[in-house]
């Protein structure tokens, strides 16, 4: 059977900003994301009509919505119950159904994702019995829950990596230490962009070396571009690379922005730069450096939306204290051990994902 032959479906209409502002009533008018936009006197539908589901018509995320009481809506569509099937149906157990329907039916034009009455009505549903929907929906509402609870956790790691954190050490090589006394920062090749990678494809060979390329992303995923050594854009020099651990710090875009990554072959363009340890005199662990010493890079970053960061300034102005090795291999373990937290929990909420991206049988 389709979603026609168990719903009325109501495709909504559009209310103005201005048209709201001049309405008075208690009825509340909810936008497609339903939240409360404003209050009227007027509703889409009749108590008779309660409940019922409602769903945005326009950039659907897979948004599924039960009403109880009277309501009006922007760009919103409703799905009434026919009376032949309301008492058949679970219309919970019809949030997570639509859910990844819609998600894969909405049409796109310009960028922008519809769902049009055409398309919503002739949407195939198989309908198990109410006992077994009601057992699926309670299934997948716990398990909702749960992925809610891991998401906190998700998120909260995330703030402790992102946190300057008041870290107390016992003994110390030194404080206000010079960063120029201590690390080396490598500037990026200018011209080295993708389309000219692309274009020298032809001239790479297979026992060249390889290099991985950071570049002014945010986004590790986007800096894993393995490439061949080959000659710099500038004929004049050599390209600059970097064999060792190191900090990648983005230099232009979201400048002060960090990644450390380990021993590795890696070179780099204009829109980053590498920081190693250069030092004699302390011993440095540079993931350790890394982890505790965000919010120091961005410091010398200039803060509009497609900032700068200075070398100059850093290694002029910035000034560190620098435990004792020991103690910083301790603190890193802490860290080494929130991301193997993290890595867990965003694992469990890609599988819990997966489930309800899958169609209910």
């Amino acid at each position: 059977m389709t979603l026609l032959d168990i719903f009325h479906i109501n495709q909504g209409h559009q209310i103005t900003d201005e048209i709201i502002y001049l309405q008075e009533g208690d009825i509340p008018i909810y936008t497609a994301k339903n939240k409360i936009k404003g209050y009227w006197n007027k509703s889409l539908v009749s108590t008779t009509n309660l409940p019922c589901l409602t769903y945005p018509t326009k950039a659907n995320k897979g948004d599924v919505f039960l009403q109880t009481n009277l309501f009006d809506a922007n760009n919103t569509a409703v799905l009434i119950p026919k009376k032949a099937y309301r008492k058949k149906i679970d219309l919970e157990w019809f949030i997570y159904k639509l859910r990844p329907i819609f998600l894969n039916v909405q049409t796109n034009k310009s960028g922008v994702s519809y769902l049009n009455k055409d398309i919503v009505k002739n949407i195939e549903i198989f309908l198990p019995s109410l006992k077994t929907q009601i057992q699926e929906r309670e299934y997948l509402s716990k398990l909702e829950s749960f992925k809610n609870d891991l998401t906190l956790v998700r998120n909260k790691i995330i703030l402790l990596e992102q946190k300057q954190l008041e870290i107390t050490y016992k003994e110390y090589q030194g404080r206000c230490i010079s960063t120029d006394d201590i690390f080396s920062i490598i500037s990026g090749n200018s011209g080295l962009t993708e389309e000219y990678i692309y274009s020298q494809f032809e001239n790479f060979k297979e026992e060249d070396d390889k290099y991985l390329l950071l570049t002014g992303s945010v986004t590790p995923i986007k800096n894993n571009i393995l490439i061949n050594k080959f000659v710099s854009p500038h004929k004049t020099r050599k390209i600059r690379t970097h064999q060792g651990e190191c900090i990648h710090i983005v230099r232009k875009g979201k400048a002060g922005v960090t990644n450390y990554f380990n021993d590795g072959c890696y070179t780099l363009n204009d829109d980053a730069y590498i920081l190693i340890n250069q030092s004699s005199d302390y011993e440095i662990d540079l993931e350790w450096f890394y982890y505790t010493h965000k919010n120091l890079f961005v410091k010398y970053s200039t803060s509009s939306d497609n900032g700068t960061w200075s070398k100059t300034s850093f290694l002029k102005f910035a000034t560190v204290d620098i435990p004792i090795l020991s103690e910083q291999r301790k603190t890193k373990k802490i860290f080494n051990q929130l991301l193997t937290q993290k890595t867990k929990v965003i694992h469990i909420l890609t599988e819990i994902d997966n489930i309800f991206n899958k169609d209910l049988v």
